[in-house]
């Protein structure tokens, strides 16, 4: 990305708030009236049009005005100053996800997506940890015939994954139990991913009583692991985009309300934020979910254990105020990660 010089970086950052606060375009008048301005509007005409040749602003249809462009939010907002913490009112609401009454996951997760929904006042979103990297805590099973059983995974976070097996042999109760004991003794506390590698070590090593029972169990893991885009993803406050100017288009807003539907995509575009912790913001083309191009959507990642992280934060028009929402979004994970400590 080019360097702007100090009048260009002013007056674009002039020209992306004035845009955050109207939805509307904004001309060289408007700029001029500003406190913070310090040129003429001719200067400031002059100014624009280079800002346009660099591909920071465009001009829509035949009125005076600019708009930012993906480019433009992305140069402010990796400059913003951002405040460390959300305002008094916003932590107060925030630390009612401090109340210890939480027995599953996904409560937090629902709780925490309304309440960031609420504050925020734009749509919010709440993804569960990938199951390959959280840790293994107990496991139960339940035979419902001579040839069906069920296995039930359940986290350390209190998360349960649940299938049903076919096993060609009547496996007795007494086998089921002594399976339980051990897996729960040896295994708990590895990763998911990590124990389906041990797991295939020990039918290397054990070539008769259990052998047909921990191949069911690898294979459950397999279907499990691979399932990722059956995770829950908690999503609220969808009704508030139909607030906003940008999404007046009622066919616009319903490509976007299937596009959530269709988690597929959303998930492996949040994923992408899991490879470093902290805050990430999505800028409109950067995504590429063609229905959110001039949506943003900011994150941050909540930590389960040293390995294990989810994601969670807001969606919203690419004119979002990001200093006020990145700090709620970041606080809100750390809420969520020392709820999930102490569960």
């Amino acid at each position: 990305m080019e360097i702007l010089n100090e009048r260009e970086k002013v007056v674009l950052g002039l020209i992306v708030e004035s845009y955050i606060a109207s939805a509307e375009p904004v001309g060289s008048g408007t700029i001029s009236r500003t406190p913070k301005n310090r040129w003429s509007s001719a200067t400031i005409r002059n100014i624009m049009a280079d800002l346009e040749e660099l591909g920071y602003l465009y001009k829509p249809h035949a009125v005076a005005g600019r708009i930012p462009t993906s480019k433009a939010f992305r140069y402010y907002v990796d400059g913003l100053d951002v405040p460390v913490h959300p305002g008094k009112k916003t932590l107060q609401a925030l630390d009612t996800l401090l109340r210890p009454r939480y027995y599953y996951m996904g409560e937090i997760m629902a709780d925490a997506s309304r309440i960031l929904a609420a504050i925020s006042r734009y749509t919010s979103i709440v993804v569960e940890p990938r199951i390959d990297t959280m840790l293994f805590k107990e496991v139960e099973f339940v035979k419902l015939s001579k040839h069906t059983v069920l296995i039930v995974f359940v986290t350390s976070s209190g998360m349960v994954h649940t299938r049903l097996v076919e096993t060609e042999e009547n496996l007795e109760g007494d086998t089921l139990k002594s399976m339980k004991r051990y897996m729960n003794e040896k295994f708990e506390g590895t990763p998911f991913y990590v124990l389906k590698e041990s797991i295939m070590e020990d039918m290397e090593r054990d070539k008769t009583t259990f052998h047909q029972l921990l191949t069911k169990i690898s294979e459950t893991l397999e279907t499990i692991i691979e399932g990722e885009d059956k995770r829950d993803v908690y999503i609220d406050g969808t009704s508030k985009m139909i607030g906003f100017p940008e999404f007046s288009d009622v066919e616009r807003l319903r490509d976007l309300f299937q596009a959530l539907e269709r988690k597929e995509k959303l998930l492996r575009l949040l994923d992408k934020c899991l490879k470093e912790e902290g805050i990430h913001v999505i800028l409109g083309t950067e995504s590429d979910i063609k229905e959110m191009r001039d949506m943003s959507i900011i994150t941050s990642t909540y930590r389960i254990s040293d390995k294990s992280f989810g994601v969670l934060g807001v969606m919203g028009p690419i004119r979002m105020n990001y200093s006020r929402i990145i700090p709620i979004v970041e606080y809100t994970a750390k809420t969520v990660t020392d709820i999930l400590r102490i569960m």
